[in-house]
């Protein structure tokens, strides 16, 4: 329990300083963060120059936490017992006694009584729009591993509904279906008319029912698309099951969704973010509707998180339009660069899944030449438009889940690199699950970022028993040098929540990796990567003061306890944004 003089009111007082150094949230980036730093570095020039006396005369904390156990993640001063807040700046960080200068008749105090206090997390790859929509306004099916648990709750579901519109749920997975083999039979009794879409757990694959097939025109003597696959039994006739691009075949017949449920699913999401520490964000397919909302939310001041916005190119299936309208969102990026979303980033997908029964990630075969069958653009393309992005000042991040898919895309930086020799642009490759021995140094002569996805962990388990192997490198990969980030793929995974994702990679085995670097991983590594290491990503003084407040200290407890790690509180750019329950009803109790 979080207490001490000043405790209760917390938040509706800082919010209600609005006009202390802060952030002008109608501007572009750029020029917020300058004014803020101009406005902020004022003020504690004065603090840092002065002595005791003059001290008194310069800008008091907005509040000030005390007695607890700060991890800064800066080498310079990793450990503190005090951070001081400014407007929406970090203004001390060290000593309980240094500390109190700071502390004036308005100062609200938090009694932290040991706790841990790190940064706010980076989640380098999450999906808001996807996985709020489908969380808030879609049909479920987490819950259900059995034929008869799906049908079930579509019909819960349908309840209601017209039966000639669309049913659309997930996810499935392969195991869920007798023999392991998914069948539009296990539908068609319980929805003759109702066109139904099932999405599989990685969003890569789908299953239709009979009437949906009819619907958007799939029989027999439809061709595979390119690089996708309409699954067939020993007739020839359509099981139901799509398989990579074969996906959009039908999913370019789905309604859309309104505007009014995707700004209420943002708005959700960024609340869920805030209750597992997350301060900070690379959604990883962003489309004209998500910037949309994220842009009604940063305008109305409820978007507490940094978004580094990737556009899709490539990919209609991912991207939800044509390649037309992809590209010309790409162009217009600029209209929707806020406060505290950028646009300057660009997401491409290289291959598919390393999952069965269907396996479409790109790997390399005995000959050490990489598998093109799973590679879904041209390696030649896949480095002329990453070479054009780096030009524009665009930074790539390129799903790769195969040894050569990570190849296509290392080429393809190389090339960029070789065009453009002046360029800093840190690209990054998605999920980086295996790389081949002969590529683990190109990272750091490319300057390439390496995201991880330990989260989806969980997802093997239920198909494989165990990740291929040797699947998420990471201590091969630091000893290589490699600036590694972390990434939930909310959607894919249940919540955001990194935690579980942290002890995976304290007990990794011969790849597991200390916490301190565990803990760079989410941190500042991915300020880092998206450039904005000077004003977010570890507790210094003049940084934005986005911190979070931990129910144990994560140096202490066994590995084994990382994964129930609840956040307490959770601080952006100053301003209280999530509160446990304990903590809150406390505050509640207290009287203003």
């Amino acid at each position: 329990m979080m207490s001490g003089p000043g405790t209760s009111g917390l938040q509706s007082s800082v919010q209600s300083r609005r006009a202390l150094p802060q952030a002008n949230r109608s501007g572009p980036p750029a020029t917020r963060r300058k004014s803020t730093m101009k406005n902020a570095v004022a003020a504690l020039s004065l603090i840092a120059c002065a002595c005791p006396a003059a001290v008194i005369a310069a800008d008091r904390a907005d509040s000030v936490y005390l007695n607890g156990r700060i991890y800064t993640v800066d080498e310079s001063q990793p450990w503190a017992e005090a951070v001081a807040v400014l407007g929406d700046r970090i203004a001390f960080v060290g000593s309980n006694a240094a500390a109190r200068d700071f502390i004036g008749p308005a100062t609200r105090t938090i009694d932290l009584q040991g706790r841990m206090v790190m940064p706010g997390i980076h989640d380098a790859h999450t999906h808001l729009l996807w996985a709020s929509m489908h969380r808030r306004y879609g049909c479920r099916l987490e819950d259900q591993e059995t034929v008869a648990g799906i049908v079930a709750t579509l019909q819960q579901c349908a309840k209601g509904r017209d039966p000639r519109e669309w049913l659309v749920a997930s996810p499935y997975d392969y195991t869920f279906f007798p023999d392991h083999r998914p069948h539009r039979k296990w539908l068609d009794q319980a929805f003759p008319d109702t066109p139904v879409f099932l999405r599989h757990f990685s969003f890569h694959h789908a299953l239709l029912n009979t009437r949906a097939l009819q619907v958007v025109g799939i029989d027999k003597a439809t061709p595979n698309p390119d690089k996708g696959r309409i699954v067939k039994d020993e007739n020839g006739e359509p099981t139901g099951e799509l398989v990579e691009e074969a996906v959009l075949l039908a999913q370019r017949f789905l309604p859309p969704d309104s505007a009014e449920q995707q700004l209420e699913a943002l708005r959700w999401a960024v609340r869920v973010n805030n209750q597992y520490g997350i301060t900070s964000i690379q959604e990883a397919a962003s489309s004209r509707a998500a910037l949309t909302g994220l842009n009604a939310l940063d305008r109305d001041q409820e978007l507490m998180l940094e978004v580094a916005a990737h556009l899709t190119w490539g990919s209609p299936r991912f991207g939800g339009v044509p390649n037309e309208a992809l590209e010309a969102l790409i162009d217009d990026r600029a209209k929707y660069q806020t406060a505290h979303v950028r646009t300057d980033f660009v997401k491409m997908t290289i291959d598919g899944v390393p999952l069965p029964p269907h396996f479409t990630e790109a790997g390399i075969d005995d000959h050490c030449q990489v598998d093109l069958g799973h590679v879904f653009i041209p390696p030649g393309k896949v480095a002329e438009m990453v070479t054009r992005f780096d030009q524009a000042g665009i930074k790539v991040k390129m799903h790769v889940t195969g040894a050569g898919a990570a190849r296509v895309a290392l080429d393809a930086v190389e090339a960029a690199r070789k065009a453009n020799p002046q360029s800093t642009i840190r690209h990054d490759l998605a999920h980086t699950n295996i790389i081949a021995p002969r590529d683990l140094a190109r990272f750091t002569q490319l300057n390439v970022v390496g995201e991880m996805s330990p989260s989806v962990w969980h997802l093997f388990g239920r198909t494989l028993g165990q990740p291929p192997q040797p699947a998420w490198q990471f201590r091969t990969l630091l000893d290589h040098g490699v600036l590694l980030t972390v990434g939930s793929d909310w959607v894919v995974t249940p919540t955001p929540n990194l935690f579980p994702g942290l002890q995976g990679i304290l007990l990794r085995g011969e790849e597991s990796v200390d916490l301190a670097s565990a803990l760079r991983m989410l941190t500042i590594n991915g300020a880092i990567s998206i450039g904005l290491e000077q004003t977010q990503g570890s507790i210094e003084r003049g940084k934005l003061a986005n911190f979070i407040v931990l129910d144990r200290n994560l140096f202490t407890v066994p590995a084994t306890d990382v994964a129930e790690t609840r956040v307490l509180r959770t601080v952006f750019e100053g301003q209280v944004v999530y509160e446990a329950g304990e903590a809150a009803a406390e505050r509640r109790q207290v009287p203003d």
